[in-house]
């Protein structure tokens, strides 16, 4: 139902409009024009009165109303009564229809209105597929049914016939895991294999999914009988019977899950011998099925997706046009997969190691290769264009260098590394120039804040990624430069004492950015002397770690106290940097404050410059342990800092800050989506010179 004035909206002939601008931004960009490539907005006359009246026709049934209703209300605007008179419209703008203000500053967007067909429509139309099509295709509520499936078998076939870059690894490269689950068919249950009893090539999917808790069938020792004989479907918790379900359509024989292939025992012999070979499991699957939307295997995936699509009304009663829909714009959050997931320690390399992955969202269904991405509604992203796209109107070195290159998703990155390495790659060269190592503090850096069951597999549950990066830049092992001294965002951090305090593997869960450590805009203050690192397994060399310790010389500045309540006192002696590591610990401190922190007898405490960033002072805060040893004494990472510099010549002019509050007042940033509470930042008062001036003593210390 709609109300009378969206019933006057001729949306077909915005929609043509939508299209014709598509049309001239794709030739646009074919041809290295990107000045041509926005339009001039179609703006329809007819036009609500305000927000208030929108509200009025939502209540009394409109569809459509209650879309723009609900983007009012996400915007969380401090006073509605801004939006009082304010008229409501309608345009398509940048391919796109949207519902906009009409204030006297100019029409300003409310909310994007996607449109959707029935029909396939880019060829009629004469458009390409791309990642912001004018026209979606309509997704089905059960993600169960024939014309869903039969996307997923279209993607995976278009796939397999012609991108050659996505084929799995095969061969004496990568052999297959050591057990599959053997899918079964109508007249047989799934049952467990050994490979060494089949012949190859054998082709399986893998499955990437969240346990949450303990699953109904487990692979012991006890059971593997059982499951060699037959496993009925419904003993199975939901994902896997889902999971089994997508890997019939898709007609692959073979099903590899971690519950089920590998033995989980308490001596874990099994699980270690596997654990090491994900890359190889995940790398050489056909394809990999990510649940993304479950948080526990008890779940399941395939559920009815909650869709919204309002039918519009052929203009002038016309019968030959396609059914046309429109619903709220689609949420670009769906298409990164995110949810329990991409929360989970272990998820991460089992989304990058292989070539091909199906995801199920919650919403759609998403397709990603080497080659491309493909959404359940329409969108495509070509990766050979992105490139093209750059490549028509800049003129750049395609190496590491490259901002285009960066620039890409961690997915592309990490496939592409390789290949944008120097020709004439020599690592007694390139080990020491830290873009090389860009790739992987971008892997630390999203790989932190998941979290583990058992946060002693953390190391583990990166080693597939670590061997193929290593292999790449010809390293054969973990190095101290840069990322085993990430900064925290925090001064004070209980570590995981199961790992050296100086790795980023002791962090709590926190996204620990290295960006200090990717460019040429800083100076070394510290120099790293020795490392030494035990593994568990000395045949794993991106394994699990018995211990490891690292000598270090740098300025360091011995604290009386790590910190002093007395900061906020002018009167009070102490040092700049003392003052800011007490403010930021009480500021920071989600309770009581540790007394030891305070007390001379609590502990010895000081403070390592690491790096000038020019604009930052990179420290890490370090206590003694009591050791020494050839007269270096022994100390543990409890925290890191990035102390902003701050001068007066920083201060913003008036006529700026005039400016700012100018805008400030402006109808449009009134109804503009409300930002979250910003913390504040404050910096070290003071040039470098002050910091300079404390007395900071030359020595070598040990980490561990």
């Amino acid at each position: 139902m709609l109300c009378v004035i969206c019933q006057k909206v001729n949306f077909p002939w915005l929609l043509v409009s939508c299209i014709l601008q598509c049309q001239r931004r794709q030739a646009a960009y074919d041809h290295g024009d990107e000045d041509e490539t926005h339009s001039k907005p179609l703006i329809r006359p007819e036009q609500h009165d305000d927000i208030f009246h929108v509200k009025e026709t939502a209540i009394g049934g409109c569809g459509l109303c209650r879309i723009i209703l609900q983007a009012f209300e996400q915007r969380n605007v401090t006073n509605e009564e801004n939006a009082r008179g304010v008229r409501i419209g309608f345009r398509a703008i940048e391919n796109k229809i949207e519902a906009y203000w009409d204030s006297a500053e100019g029409p300003n967007k409310l909310c994007g209105l996607d449109v959707y067909l029935i029909i396939k429509c880019f060829r009629k139309f004469q458009i390409k597929e791309d990642d912001s099509p004018p026209v979606l295709r309509m997704i089905g509520n059960n993600p169960r049914s024939q014309e869903c499936l039969a996307v997923a078998i279209d993607w995976l076939r278009n796939c397999s016939k012609n991108h050659a870059s996505c084929s799995p690894i095969t061969g004496s490269q990568n052999k297959p895991p050591k057990r599959l689950v053997s899918i079964g068919d109508t007249n047989r249950e799934p049952y467990l294999v050994d490979t060494a009893t089949l012949s190859e090539p054998i082709k399986w999917l893998s499955l990437s999914y969240c346990w949450g808790e303990e699953p109904a069938l487990k692979l012991t020792r006890d059971t593997m009988g059982m499951l060699r004989s037959g496993i009925a479907m419904e003993k199975l918790d939901p994902t896997i019977q889902d999971a089994i379900f997508v890997s019939r359509a898709l007609e692959i024989p073979y099903i590899w899950i971690d519950s089920l292939c590998i033995i989980q025992d308490p001596e874990g012999a099994d699980w270690n011998e596997q654990a090491a070979k994900m890359s190889d499991i995940y790398g050489g699957s056909t394809v990999t099925l990510i649940a993304a939307s479950s948080k526990a295997v008890t779940e399941g995936f395939l559920k009815d997706r909650q869709l919204q699509y309002i039918p519009m009304p052929c203009p002038f009663g016309s019968t030959n046009l396609p059914k046309m829909y429109l619903s709220p714009e689609w949420d670009k959050n769906e298409d990164s997969a995110s949810g329990p997931w991409s929360n989970r320690g272990w998820t991460m390399q089992e989304g990058l190691l292989p070539n091909r992955l199906l995801y199920y969202s919650s919403s759609q269904m998403i397709w990603r290769c080497c080659e491309e991405e493909r959404f359940e509604r329409g969108a495509r992203r070509s990766y050979d264009s992105i490139v093209a796209r750059y490549r028509s109107f800049l003129d750049v070195d395609w190496g590491l260098e490259s901002q285009p290159f960066w620039e890409q998703d961690l997915f592309l990155k990490f496939k592409g590394f390789r290949d944008y390495l120097p020709r004439q790659y020599d690592p007694s060269t390139y080990l020491d120039k830290p873009i090389i190592f860009r790739l992987w503090y971008e892997l630390i850096e999203a790989y932190t804040p998941r979290r583990f069951r058992d946060i002693s597999d953390r190391l583990m549950a990166l080693s597939g990624l670590a061997r193929l990066f290593g292999s790449a830049i010809q390293c054969d092992g973990y190095r101290a430069e840069g990322a085993c001294l990430a900064p925290r965002l925090s001064p004070v951090q209980t570590a995981n004492m199961i790992f050296p305090s100086w790795s980023w593997a002791s962090a709590e869960y926190e996204s620990i950015s290295i960006n200090s450590e990717t460019n040429d805009f800083y100076y070394p203050l510290s120099q790293v002397q020795e490392v030494s690192v035990e593994l568990v397994d000395p045949r794993q060399p991106f394994g699990m770690v018995k211990s490891g310790s690292i000598t270090i010389t740098g300025p360091l500045k011995q604290l009386p106290v790590l910190y002093n309540k007395a900061w906020r006192s002018a009167g009070e002696s102490m040092s700049e940097i003392e003052r800011y590591i007490s403010e930021k610990i009480e500021r920071e401190s989600s309770g009581p404050i540790d007394p030891r922190y305070s007390s001379p007898l609590g502990g010895k405490f000081a403070v390592l410059q690491v790096l000038d960033t020019f604009c930052s002072l990179e420290v890490l805060i370090i206590e003694a342990t009591g050791e020494v040893a050839k007269d270096i004494c022994t100390y543990w990472r409890v925290g890191a800092l990035t102390i902003p510099y701050f001068y007066e010549e920083d201060v913003t002019r008036p006529e700026v800050i005039a400016f700012v509050l100018k805008m400030a007042d402006s109808l449009t940033h009134r109804l503009d989506p409300q930002p979250k509470d910003r913390q504040s930042r404050r910096g070290v008062m003071g040039s470098m010179k002050a910091l300079e001036e404390d007395p900071w003593d030359m020595e070598t210390v040990t980490l561990v």
